[in-house]
C-alpha cells in the first residue's frame, strides 16, 4: 500500500511539473527571457527605438564617408551642407531633426569636409536623406518591417555625384495562443 502511495504521489508530481514547465514556456512568455549582450538592440515589437534610428543615421553617414568619392577628395575638404531628412514611414512621431544632428556630427567629427549652414551661399555638394518603410503582414499575424535609409550627395548643377543606403528589417513571429 505504501509503494503505490508513493507511485500516486511521483505520478502527480511528475504530471503537476510538465504542466508548469508547459506553462512556464508559453504563457506569458516566461520561457523567452534572456541576458542581451549589452549592445544588442532585441525588440519585443516591429517598432525601431531612438537609438536604433542614431544608429541607423551614423551608419549610413559613415558608408558615405568610407566612399571612393569622399577618399578622392584627399586633402581637400569641400563645403558640405545636410539637408532636412524627409520621413517616408507610416511614423510620423520619429525625431527627423536628432537623426539630422547625428549625421551631420558624423561627418563633420570625420574631418573629411566643412558642414556650413543651409543659408550658405558658397558650397560644394548638399547631402538630402530619406528613411522609408514598408510592412508586410502573415495570415497567422506575423509581421516584416523594412526601414531603408538613403542618403543622396548632390553637386550644385544638381548631378548626383554618390548614393548610399542601408535597411533594416525587424520580423515578429506569429502570435502564440498561450
Amino acid at each position: 500500500m505504501n509503494k503505490i502511495r508513493q507511485l500516486i504521489v511521483f505520478g502527480i508530481l511528475t504530471m503537476c511539473y510538465v504542466f508548469l514547465s508547459a506553462c512556464a514556456t508559453t504563457v506569458g512568455g516566461q520561457g523567452d527571457v534572456a541576458i542581451l549582450d549589452k549592445d544588442s538592440r532585441a525588440h519585443l515589437q516591429t517598432e525601431l527605438t531612438m537609438a536604433d534610428y542614431l544608429a541607423f543615421s551614423e551608419q549610413v553617414a559613415n558608408k558615405m564617408l568610407i566612399s571612393s568619392l569622399v577618399r578622392s577628395w584627399g586633402i581637400k575638404r569641400p563645403k558640405l551642407i545636410v539637408g532636412d531628412l524627409v520621413n517616408n514611414t507610416d511614423n510620423e512621431n520619429i525625431r527627423m531633426k536628432d537623426l539630422q544632428d547625428r549625421i551631420q556630427e558624423t561627418i563633420f567629427n570625420s574631418g573629411l569636409v566643412r558642414i556650413v549652414d543651409r543659408s550658405a551661399t558658397e558650397f560644394d555638394y548638399v547631402v538630402r536623406t530619406e528613411l522609408t518603410s514598408t510592412r508586410q503582414y502573415g495570415k497567422d499575424g506575423e509581421e516584416l518591417v523594412f526601414f531603408t535609409m538613403q542618403m543622396k550627395m548632390f553637386k550644385l548643377d544638381g548631378e548626383l555625384m554618390g548614393h548610399w543606403s542601408d535597411d533594416l528589417p525587424l520580423g515578429k513571429a506569429k502570435r502564440r495562443l498561450f
